[in-house]
């Protein structure tokens, strides 16, 4: 980093600061460059491969040639410090070129490599731009110029590109201009330029005061605001715990209503259970009672028909002793009488005989 002495000694001299720092910058990094950088695509049915392309090459059908050119990226940048005192104006310009270990990571854009290194880095760039642009915020760089900071932009660039297997060449300036002093020039003027930076510095303390002075105020009001707040916390939560009581015992109600509507429901379950048993028993009796009723019938029905069949039994029995008894007289009756006959023909012999 060159001291404000030694810038001192090279503009007297009559040198140009930013053409040293240009030329540092030139000398710190080397991007190893191949203008002739080819690579080479052998695709022969499902087998791919690439390398690149060797001096002694003969090309065949199965190979496809792709060149890596040397890109350049032009990128540009303005920035406003100091509530628009101060206007900085980056001015980069990268050549980079992708390797073949970049190109095997990224293959299938091959065709486009270039755009798509552009593309995907665009972002880390404008990260790495921000954040040295943001260290120009502390004014020191009016002292020391802008030298440090382009290199610090231009290295970092180019070891984030080398980090991807992409090399870069990167040259960053940096022009600062003030609205209200349009002659003034960084380096050449920086006794004038401490001056306003003093100047600058003074209005700066004077509207931080008047700021804290106005944060004081809004902390106050934030404060009162903070305790009507609590105030309204409180009544709130109060409200809240009231409400939650209230909800509590609504609850613990509907649960007794719904413990007691249970019980009745149980109660009203055992009595239609106990009056179904009831009228089973009913029905169940009722049925023995018929069928009691039904064997006592048919037993007397039974009875009867016995007792029929006996006197019926006993009237064919009395009319058959009768009849046997009539056949008996008759017999002794039909024996008697041919007794008689006989005895009367044996009489009738004896007076022949006399």
């Amino acid at each position: 980093m060159n001291s404000p002495g030694t810038e001192l000694e090279v503009w007297l001299a009559g040198g140009d600061l930013f053409e040293e720092s240009l030329a540092d910058s030139a000398e710190q990094w080397i991007a190893g460059f191949d203008a002739d950088r080819q690579v080479v695509q052998l695709k022969l049915g499902p087998y791919k491969k690439l390398f690149l392309r060797p001096k002694k090459f003969v090309k065949r059908f199965y190979h496809h040639i792709h060149p890596l050119t040397i890109e350049t990226w032009q990128y540009r940048r303005q920035v406003s410090m100091f509530d628009d005192f101060c206007t900085v104006d980056l001015a980069l310009d990268l050549r980079f070129q992708a390797t073949l270990a970049y190109v095997l990571k990224n293959s299938e854009m091959l065709p486009t490599i270039n755009q798509h290194i552009k593309q995907l880095y665009a972002d880390i760039i404008d990260d790495v731009v921000n954040l040295e642009l943001q260290k120009l915020s502390d004014g020191n760089w009016i002292q020391t110029g802008l030298i440090d900071t382009e290199k610090r932009i231009a290295l970092a660039i180019n070891q984030v590109l080398m980090q991807q297997h992409i090399q870069s060449q990167a040259l960053c300036s940096l022009t600062a201009s003030f609205n209200e002093f349009p002659n003034v020039q960084l380096g050449r003027d920086s006794v004038y330029l401490n001056v306003l930076k003093k100047t600058f510095e003074l209005n700066e303390e004077r509207t931080r005061e008047l700021s804290r002075q106005q944060r004081l105020q809004e902390e106050e009001e934030i404060h009162e605001k903070r305790l009507q707040l609590e105030h309204l916390r409180r009544i709130s939560e109060l409200e809240l715990l009231m409400q939650a009581q209230e909800a509590e015992k609504q609850r613990r109600l509907l649960e007794d209503k719904q413990d007691q509507l249970t019980q009745q429901l149980e109660l009203e379950k055992r009595l239609y259970a106990e009056q179904l048993r009831h009228e089973n028993e009913l029905k169940a009796m009722r049925l023995e009672a018929e069928l009691l009723a039904q064997e006592t019938q048919q037993a007397r029905q039974r009875l009867a028909e016995s007792q029929q069949l006996s006197e019926q039994l006993a009237h064919q029995a009395e009319l058959h002793d009768k009849k046997v008894l009539a056949d008996i007289r008759l017999q002794q009756r039909t024996q008697s009488l041919w007794q008689e006959n006989a005895s009367t023909n044996e009489t009738g012999s004896d007076h022949a005989q006399q």
